[in-house]
C-alpha cells in the first residue's frame, strides 16, 4: 500500500470514529419544507446533553462538529448554505450577530437552498453557548 493510500485510509477511519462518537440530537424541520426535503438525522460532537434531550452546550472558541443526513426531493445544480440565529418566527440573523450573553439558549437554523427554484432543506436546533 502506498504512503498516500495509507494516509487516506487513516483519515477515513478517524472520520468514521468521530462520526460514531457524535450524538444524534433533536431537531425541528422548518415549516413549509417537509414536501421539499426530508432530514434523516442531525449529529453534534460534542453534545452529551443530547442524551437528556436538552440543548447542546457549545463552548466559545472551541471546535464543534455538526453533520446531518438529508434527502432532497428536488434536483439542483447548486445549493447555497446558510446558518442563522432564529431570533423570532419572523426574524433570522446571521450567526455572527449572536448575542454575547453565554447564558442564553439559541435556536439555530441550517438551510440548503437551490438558488434557482428556491426549494430548500432546512432544520432548527437548540444550542447553549458556554464559556
Amino acid at each position: 500500500m502506498s504512503k498516500t493510500a495509507a494516509m487516506s485510509l487513516s483519515l477515513l477511519l478517524l472520520l468514521l470514529v468521530a462520526l460514531a462518537n457524535a450524538e444524534i440530537i433533536n431537531y425541528h424541520t422548518c415549516t413549509g419544507t417537509e414536501e421539499q426535503c426530508s432530514i434523516d438525522e442531525v449529529r453534534v460532537d460534542p453534545c452529551p446533553q443530547a442524551l437528556e434531550n436538552t440543548a447542546c452546550r457549545i463552548r466559545r472558541r472551541r471546535p464543534a462538529d455538526m453533520t446531518f443526513k438529508f434527502t432532497p426531493k428536488f434536483d439542483a445544480e447548486k445549493l447555497d448554505a446558510s446558518l442563522n440565529w432564529v431570533k423570532s418566527e419572523t426574524e433570522l440573523l446571521p450567526l455572527v450577530t449572536l448575542e454575547q450573553d453565554a447564558c442564553n439558549t439559541y435556536t439555530i437554523r441550517w438551510a440548503l437552498k437551490d438558488p434557482v427554484s428556491s426549494n430548500r432543506c432546512c432544520f432548527n436546533i437548540d444550542i447553549k453557548v458556554v464559556r
